[in-house]
């Protein structure tokens, strides 16, 4: 299961998945038939794409501002951000728990984006329709990209946020080197015989 971000306008905060059901005996005694599930949001750990996401589609009014009165500070702190996977680890949920989190927070988003959004699993597109197909090594990949002209940075993000593969982010890091001139390409040769 992928993880999956969720984005709130306010820094902590929480939804209520499940609520918690008693049920009371006339001795005085209970029993917790249901527990209940919550969904907390922490500030910070943004990634830039998502910052981008936030300011493009909430107004945040009463920002702070720098010592210099002029400088507004960045309202980074207060938004909010829940990872599914990083939650259910903090939480220990189990891995219904987790779907049921996922599928109540798409479904409050979808219904209204006021308070909190789902973040699309990409927001960078491939460099190529099937590149996370690519039959090759690493460094065809690179090749490739240094020959078509692609953007390295907006690669790296696409290739972090989609398969994550660190042979294939090695290759594109010191590819990133190669095509801003900062050190020569040598591809590996193929010893035939």
């Amino acid at each position: 299961m992928s993880t999956t971000r969720f984005l709130s306008k306010y820094g902590r905060y929480t939804v209520g998945i499940r609520r918690q059901i008693i049920e009371n005996y006339a001795t005085g005694e209970s029993r917790v038939l249901q527990q209940p599930l919550y969904a907390q949001f922490h500030e910070g750990g943004l990634r830039p794409e998502e910052r981008e996401l936030a300011l493009a589609t909430w107004v945040f009014n009463g920002s702070y501002q720098e010592q210099d009165e002029v400088t507004i500070v960045a309202p980074d702190y207060r938004i909010g951000l829940l990872d599914t996977e990083i939650a259910q680890m903090a939480n220990g949920w189990s891995d219904d728990d987790r779907a049921e989190v996922e599928n109540e927070l798409a479904r409050l988003s979808a219904e209204s984006s006021t308070d909190m959004i789902l973040v699309p699993k990409t927001l960078i597109p491939p460099p190529w329709p099937r590149y996370d197909d690519f039959p090759g090594t690493p460094e065809e990949l690179v090749q490739r990209l240094i020959d078509d002209g692609h953007n390295f940075d907006a690669v790296i993000t696409y290739e972090r946020s989609m398969q994550n593969r660190p042979e294939v982010l090695a290759a594109l890091n010191a590819g990133q080197g190669i095509s801003e001139g900062l050190v020569e390409w040598e591809p590996e040769e193929e010893v035939v015989g």
